[in-house]
């Protein structure tokens, strides 16, 4: 049966922002001479997967940890609304009835919110939870249950990473896991998330 409440990670579940991060990664490298290659394989085995964990997979002393985590974090910012959403996501959002639809991201809500304008899709979501509010993101999900007084069984968290799988494990939400993301379907599979959907059109099938 459909979900009363659908949560949705943002970078590598709507939008293709891997190069970016991976571009971002290499440029704050550049700029403190360090000598280290990020690579896409780098940036997909992160666990868990944030920009402080990038950080210290590039060897960086922990006195630039926070340095480089801003970096690339103001790097995407930068991007903003030019990432491009995954084929099919717009689709997607249009044809979704419940409107109980929440992105719950490390990104920031401004840019969130500035990416769904652009296609004109801000109305189709109820609510935007970004790196700015406190918390990790079990409690968010956990806040946006309470928010919208829909029950965790009731509820899916869509990413595409393992760390997502765990939150929403913790939180005691379904978890819905996509392959088109950053990490791969073998590394998300050993997480046991409730669903492993291949490809937008059979998310979409999920949740209708």
């Amino acid at each position: 049966m459909p979900f009363d409440l659908n949560i949705f990670d943002y970078d590598g579940v709507l939008v293709d922002s891997l190069d970016e991060v991976v571009d971002a990664g290499n440029a704050f490298c550049r700029s403190i001479g360090h000598q280290c290659i990020v690579s896409k394989h780098m940036v997909t085995t992160l666990q868990p997967m944030t920009y402080d964990q990038l950080a210290r997979s590039i060897g960086l002393p922990p006195d630039r940890i926070e340095a480089c985590s801003y970096f690339v974090f103001n790097r995407l910012q930068e991007r903003g609304a030019a990432t491009p959403l995954f084929p099919g996501v717009e689709s997607l959002f249009r044809h979704l009835t419940t409107r109980n639809i929440v992105i719950i991201s490390g990104n920031s809500r401004d840019v969130i919110n500035a990416k769904l304008a652009a296609h004109a899709l801000d109305r189709q979501v109820a609510a935007i939870v970004g790196a700015q509010e406190p918390g990790d993101k079990a409690d968010k999900i956990r806040r946006a249950c309470a928010d919208f007084n829909v029950k965790p069984g009731a509820t899916c968290m869509i990413g595409d990473s393992m760390s997502d799988i765990q939150y929403a494990k913790k939180a005691g939400v379904q978890s819905i896991a996509v392959t088109w993301g950053w990490q791969s379907r073998e590394t998300l599979a050993g997480q046991q998330p409730d669903y492993i959907v291949e490809s937008v059109s059979e998310l979409a099938a999920l949740l209708e």
